[in-house]
């Protein structure tokens, strides 16, 4: 049915499939295009065609000596792992705006209501989806996508598909990485958090000033506003801190393929 599909070497066909493995595995971990709402033919074709575009660039060094033995099986496996691994790492540019958007919906009371994120592919606050939206927008607009893609077809090089070692002395470095997620998360959520906690107080004064104030039901509503009006002010801080975010994530994605 492919006579030209016969005349490939055995190498290079199963160099092929391995290529693959990395590139699906890349996209599903990925956000936006690895959530939920992407049907998984659309995942499978993009993939597919990321493939066959990188697959006739590549400069392949032990490629022939690779043949159907016991050694494609941990290939395969090494493929899908250093893909879900860059996938996850590309994933860390919204995992510190979840935890922002979690804070601060905990904090100003709209947690409670739970929307689909079809970035992430699970349930989360208006807040969390609203930044995530945000996020999204702002992740598409400075081409992070083809940043990371760029660094992704880049692992090839870094990272050859036909090598059996995994260096794993490094990967002790990226439990920093997620420290730093959460002290950006933190920092995305500080002006909020604090005005809350200003407007707490306020509302704790307020309450022993004037013991007739049902300050619990009052406070909601208070808490509420200030929460807006904060969030509406901040917000093109918090774009300025996603461009810093956005870097330093490219830095972290690009130090992953050197120490796998």
């Amino acid at each position: 049915m492919f006579p030209a599909f016969s005349q490939f070497p055995e190498g290079q066909i199963i160099a092929f499939a391995l290529i693959f493995l990395r590139v699906i595995s890349f996209v599903i971990a990925m956000p936006v295009l690895g959530s939920g709402n992407v049907p998984a033919p659309v995942k499978v074709l993009l993939s597919l065609t990321l493939a066959v575009v990188i697959f006739p660039v590549l400069k392949f060094q032990n490629v022939d000596y690779i043949k159907i033995s016991d050694q494609v099986i941990f290939l395969a496996l090494r493929e899908i792992f250093v893909g879900l691994f860059l996938g996850y790492m590309v994933r860390l540019f919204f995992f510190a705006i979840n935890i922002a958007g979690e804070i601060i919906g905990v904090s100003s009371g709209l947690a409670s209501a739970q929307l689909f994120n079809p970035a992430m592919g699970t349930q989360s606050s208006v807040l969390e989806q609203f930044y995530t939206i945000l996020a999204t927008l702002f992740f598409f607009g400075l081409n992070g996508h083809h940043m990371f893609l760029l660094g992704f077809a880049m692992s090839f090089e870094l990272v050859p598909i036909a090598d059996l070692a995994i260096r794993t002395t490094s990967f002790a470095d990226f439990a920093v990485s997620f420290q730093e997620i959460l002290l950006i998360g933190l920092k995305l959520s500080s002006p909020i958090l604090i005005s809350i906690l200003l407007t707490n107080l306020a509302m704790g004064v307020l309450g022993r000033a004037v013991p007739q104030m049902n300050i619990f039901v009052t406070s909601l509503q208070v808490t509420f506003m200030v929460s807006m009006f904060v969030l509406i002010v901040t917000v093109p801080f918090f774009v300025e801190e996603m461009e810093f975010l956005l870097r330093n994530m490219t830095e972290h994605f690009m130090n992953a393929m050197k120490v796998i």
